[in-house]
């Protein structure tokens, strides 16, 4: 996998992020695979709780309201189950879209790169090859769920609408990949975290090393010049 771009794709790409590590080419491994909790992402990330809440307000104010006017309980309560109406439908659907999005999800992190299988409708690939990550932050929840979330380098760039919702909330100008509601995260995090030290040493040696048989012809070169004067 090069590590000169950002990849957006479709399933079908040449190298198949698969469950199996043997499936993989050379010595690429598997550090990590999950996907997001679909009860997770609809608190945290579809903000169930917070558009719930928002409905209990409405009706509490209409109930109010039908008292204050003097139309009795009965019409407040005939005023709130129209409000109520509205709202199951709508956190019903929020909560299954949120399992539709853990189900469709697949979260992978190799030796080589970090993979997002993301989309409901559209099934696409987002590959971000390890080369080109520039920061891993995270966001813990409460219940030890998170985010993480995956800067790239500044000459990258990320799409925050081909991204979403596995993007890190309102950041438009400079978007960053995000592994959504993860259980775990802090673990998935460090996990992430020591993989990238490992390759990015790794990648250092090698550096030192290619530099170093490149100088080395120089200098036999003088060496010949000198002895030959």
């Amino acid at each position: 996998m090069s590590n000169s771009a950002v990849i957006f794709g479709e399933f079908d790409d040449s190298r198949p992020v698969t469950d199996a590590p043997a499936a993989m080419a050379g010595d690429e491994r598997i550090v990590w695979q999950g996907a997001p909790d679909w009860r997770r992402f609809a608190l945290s990330v579809m903000k169930l709780r917070t558009i719930a809440l928002y409905f209990a307000v409405i009706m509490a104010a209409r109930f109010a309201a039908d008292l204050v006017a003097g139309q009795g309980a009965d019409a407040g309560l005939i005023s709130a189950a129209w409000t109520l109406c509205l709202a199951v439908p709508v956190l019903a659907f929020l909560a299954l879209y949120a399992r539709l999005v853990a189900r469709s999800t697949r979260y992978t992190v190799t030796t080589r790169r970090i993979v997002l299988r993301i989309g409901v409708a559209m099934p696409m690939t987002v590959t971000v090859p390890v080369g080109l990550v520039d920061t891993i932050d995270l966001r813990r929840n409460a219940d030890g769920s998170g985010d993480i979330l995956i800067g790239v380098l500044p000459e990258q760039r990320l799409s925050y609408s081909v991204l979403w919702p596995h993007a890190r909330p309102w950041c438009f100008s400079r978007p960053q990949a995000a592994l959504r509601a993860v259980p775990d995260a802090e673990a998935v995090a460090e996990t992430i975290g020591r993989m990238l030290a490992r390759q990015t040493t790794k990648a250092s040696a090698q550096e030192s090393a290619q530099e170093s048989a490149a100088k080395a012809p120089a200098r036999d070169t003088g060496s010949v010049a000198a002895a030959a004067g």
